[in-house]
């Protein structure tokens, strides 16, 4: 479950990454800044993994499960994925950038947490074999990104932005 939680989650990422360009025209951006909205939003998950990976143990022994928050955190990230590819060609750079930032910041509910509940659930014997299938999901997806590159060229960013949301909320 997790493999494919993470599968998933560098999926979106991946569709992210090949449409950004296009969309960031779309909403009036300069191709010059993609780079920077890449590198901020890099930034963004690396922040936002740290304080939620924290947030999630306090949580965690405070108020035990973090399972319905996560869905809900899900929920609003793959919202904000999905209205990229509506909200771009609007023209408008802001509400563009700030659903990149409301994605970034609520991605790391897929990250962080449940690397945090393996830790904490998983026995201990078996967190090797369980860490291993989670990075085989993010591996799988990450090899998969060449050819997502390339049978995506030309598509209509709306539909790969739909299916990857909907794909990571039902997971």
């Amino acid at each position: 479950y997790f493999a494919l939680v993470q599968f998933l989650f560098v999926t979106c990422w991946t569709v992210y990454v090949i449409f950004l360009p296009q969309l960031a025209a779309q909403a009036g951006i300069e191709k010059k800044w993609v780079i920077w909205i890449l590198m901020a939003d890099q930034a963004i998950f690396t922040l936002m993994d740290f304080s939620i990976g924290v947030a999630a143990d306090r949580v965690a022994r405070t108020l035990g499960r973090l399972g319905r928050l996560m869905v809900v955190v899900t929920a609003v990230s793959c919202a904000a994925f999905l209205l990229l590819p509506l909200t771009a060609p609007a023209g408008s750079p802001l509400p563009f950038l700030a659903l990149i930032a409301v994605w970034a910041m609520t991605s790391s509910a897929l990250r962080a947490p449940p690397m945090m509940m393996l830790g904490k659930y998983v026995p201990t014997p078996k967190l090797p074999w369980v860490s291993t299938l989670t990075l085989l999901g993010m591996g799988i997806a990450g090899a998969a990104a060449p050819y997502l590159t390339v049978s995506l060229r030309g598509v209509d960013p709306r539909l790969p932005f739909a299916l990857s949301s909907i794909a990571l909320i039902v997971a």
